[in-house]
């Protein structure tokens, strides 16, 4: 407890004590105990609105509302009693002005009308309908005991002062009315600190409830007396209902915004049927207890139908349970779903422009999920889903909350949406997915791309922040998988400008925007030109030239390079032919074919129709290959071997940067290695060195050798002392790739 919460309780107790104390001292005296009465509310009033209007900076406009109608019932409260101690002093008459009834009953008014509009604030968040019957079945109760014990009696005593008869049912009937929303709120308040906030706002307007209710028993038998022991009573329910003003205070201080773990549910039916069962005893006790068939058989039948209902509702709550966890939470990995995220969020997003906070979202897939499943079977692959889903839930606070939304696709809610944060936790992530992971008798590697968006400053609603999120993660994929990225608006352009050469890449050898390039390939001896390699571009009529580099992996991707690469082979071979027919019959063309076309089911066909339709000599053809094609090897050893059959030559392009095993290149039929430019971009010893090794093993395996990335005399010096055996070389010391026009003028010269 708090030193304030402590000063608060101290001074309620000071207040009672010195209250009673002034009645008690003053007993034989009514007109000062009725001046204690009058100006001891007014003292509880105003430190009971003070206390309460502390917490006014710490409220929501909504719910500063609901404290200006609460305080403005408490004013009136202070206001009415201030005049009656002004008319006691002035008159010397302990009793009240008419015009103190009229405030006091519009202060109960207000009291009233500030719970209906709490209750109207929370119907936003939370359905009544489970609470409704037994609400109806308290109010039945409360309002036919209030009848027969207080209203009526008042009525009959009180014939001849009509008008403090209309002023004392007033009373009752408003606190009916204030209990029945105090209830309402009760079942509806559902985060912790709120609830407690109210049940000091519930307990002082209970007191006030059981004030008024002694004070009518007390006027029923004409025993009230201004100053009497139950006036204090009055003070002390003001005083608590400022009291509650400290856990609002201490609520909107420390608040954050939770996930909701389950459906709240009340748990207070008992007590609210009890009520019927009390009404029928004191029914009972009405005939003076002579009972009969009739009675017994009502009683037992109203505790049957009571516990008929308690049972039911124990129930249905169980089962309303069941479904909730089944509609929010996924079968597989009992992660919470796709539903319970657009459910949280929707919270979260009201929450944050409440409250002015941040929070960020990971959306997270795995890479090449898909292939497990077409491998290891379905089986394994939700084997290895709940795993990842334990890994995942171990990796982040708390505080956060991991969703699975899709197939291998998941969504990191974290409400600390600083950079570092998210940073940390990506990170962290990254390192336990670098582990394998044993599922049954395998011993699986999987790595997940992560994309993060922040709120609001990459979007004010899910979808916006979704979407951001997911472009983030497909940068994340399309740059090398198994890292992270932050959503930015260069992110978006690049996204933007990527998906739109996804889109329009299918049309454009249609629309002849595609066309080849030629670079020659050089006898370094000679300096002879012996081969061409054919090369792509594209020239896009409003992005300019496209870089291979930025659109052959999208091409990759899409599976458009199957009939791209088509179409560059069929160009190729025609110009081939073309310069065969001009004289320069000694040329080879070299032709670049990716992994995916190559293990393409229709590959060998496709070629062998190509070569039929431009008529070109199949030994006039080269196909360069990376060495990825390594990675499925019985595969591209029977591809190899028929593009042999044909008659066609093949090389390992990029040699030394991939997957290259000597003991597996030596059963390759292949006819030449390209070493990489990086080798001889420095050429220092250790660079020389090892491109020495590299064409050493290149000679001695019978394998044609080309030098990449030649751009100077002493390149071609330093190879040709290195080797005394042919060495092919490219590069733009000889040549830039060019359109076959100005090679061809190449060739004549």
């Amino acid at each position: 407890m708090t030193k304030q919460k402590r000063n608060a309780i101290l001074f309620i107790v000071f207040y009672i004590v010195l209250f009673y104390s002034w009645i008690v001292i003053y007993d034989d005296d009514a007109w000062v105990r009725a001046v204690g009465a009058s100006l001891l509310p007014v003292i509880a009033a105003l430190i009971s609105i003070y206390w309460l209007m502390r917490t006014f900076k710490f409220l929501s406009n909504k719910h500063r509302v609901f404290l200006w109608l609460l305080n403005t019932g408490l004013f009136l409260h202070l206001l009415s009693n201030l005049i009656w101690f002004v008319y006691i002093v002035i008159t010397g008459e302990p009793d009240h002005p008419i015009v103190s009834f009229y405030i006091w009953i519009s202060a109960y008014a207000l009291f009233l009308t500030s719970l209906i509009y709490k209750l109207k604030l929370l119907y936003k968040t939370v359905s009544m309908s489970p609470f409704i019957f037994n609400i109806v079945i308290f109010m039945i109760a409360a309002i036919t005991l209030s009848t027969h014990y207080l209203i009526n009696p008042i009525i009959e005593i009180s014939m001849e002062h009509q008008s403090e008869a209309f002023f004392n049912i007033l009373y009752p009937i408003i606190d009916i009315a204030i209990a029945f929303v105090i209830i309402n709120i009760y079942y509806m308040t559902r985060l912790e600190r709120e609830k407690r906030t109210f049940f000091f706002l519930s307990f002082g307007f209970f007191i006030q409830i059981v004030t008024d209710t002694l004070y009518a028993f007390l006027l029923i038998n004409n025993q009230y007396e201004f100053g009497s022991l139950i006036d204090p009573l009055w003070a002390l329910a003001i005083l608590v209902i400022g009291y509650s003003g400290f856990y609002v205070e201490r609520k909107e201080e420390v608040e954050t915004w939770e996930f909701t773990s389950q459906p709240k549910q009340g748990n207070n039916g008992l007590i609210l049927n009890l009520s019927v069962i009390y009404l029928a005893i004191l029914a009972m006790a009405s005939t003076e207890w002579h009972l009969n068939v009739l009675i017994i058989g009502l009683i037992l039948s109203i505790v049957a139908i009571v516990t008929r209902q308690i049972v039911m509702t124990k129930n249905h709550r169980l089962l309303l349970h069941d479904l909730w966890y089944h509609a929010y939470h996924d079968k597989l990995t009992g992660l919470h779903n796709r539903t319970s995220y657009l459910k949280d969020m929707d919270e979260l997003i009201n929450y944050s422009k409440e409250k002015k906070k941040n929070y960020a979202i990971m959306l997270l897939d795995f890479d090449r999920f898909k292939n497990i499943n077409d491998t290891l079977g379905h089986g394994i692959g939700d084997q290895l889903l709940q795993e990842c889903s334990i890994i995942l839930k171990a990796s982040i606070s708390e505080e956060d909350r991991v969703y699975r939304v899709g197939g291998d696709e998941f969504i990191i809610i974290t409400l600390d949406a600083s950079e570092e944060n998210c940073e940390r936790i990506a990170n962290t992530i990254l390192n336990n997915f670098s582990k394998s992971i044993p599922v049954n008798n395998y011993q699986i590697t999987i790595t997940p791309s992560i994309g993060i968006s922040l709120y609001p400053y990459n979007g004010q609603s899910s979808e916006l922040l979704l979407r951001n999120a997911d472009m983030s993660m497909y940068l994340a994929k399309s740059e090398g998988r198994n890292q992270y990225k932050f959503y930015s608006s260069e992110l978006s352009s690049r996204i933007a400008r990527k998906m739109r050469i996804e889109n329009e890449l299918g049309d454009a050898i249609s629309l002849g925007q595609l066309s080849l390039y030629y670079q020659p390939k050089v006898d370094l001896q000679t300096r002879e030109i012996v081969g061409i390699e054919a090369l792509l571009r594209w020239k896009h009529p409003d992005l300019g030239y496209v870089s291979p580099d930025e659109f052959i992996p999208i091409a990759e991707e899409t599976g458009l390079i199957v009939s791209i690469g088509d179409w560059v082979l069929t160009e190729a071979c025609k110009q081939i032919k073309d310069w065969h027919q001009k004289g320069y019959d000694h040329l080879c063309m070299c032709v670049n074919v990716s992994v995916r076309q190559f293990q393409h089911k229709a590959f060998i066909q496709n070629i062998e129709k190509i070569l039929h339709q431009t008529g070109v000599n199949p030994t006039d053809i080269e196909l360069e290959i990376t060495e990825s094609i390594m990675q499925n090897l019985t595969d591209s050893t029977r591809i190899l071997h028929e593009l042999r059959r044909l008659g066609i030559k093949t090389s390992i392009d990029d040699f030394g940067t991939g997957y290259s095993s000597l003991s597996v290149l030596k059963t390759l039929p292949i006819d030449a290695i390209k070493v990489d430019r990086t080798f001889i971009q420095e050429l220092s010893d250790k660079d020389i060195a090892m491109v020495k090794t590299i064409m050493n093993i290149g000679f001695n395996l019978d394998l044609e050798v080309v030098i990449e990335g030649i751009e100077d005399e002493e390149h071609i010096n330093t190879l040709l002392n290195i080797s005394d055996e042919r060495i092919l070389g490219q590069g733009y010391y000889f040549s830039k790739p060019l359109p076959p026009e100005k090679l061809e003028s190449i060739l004549q010269n």
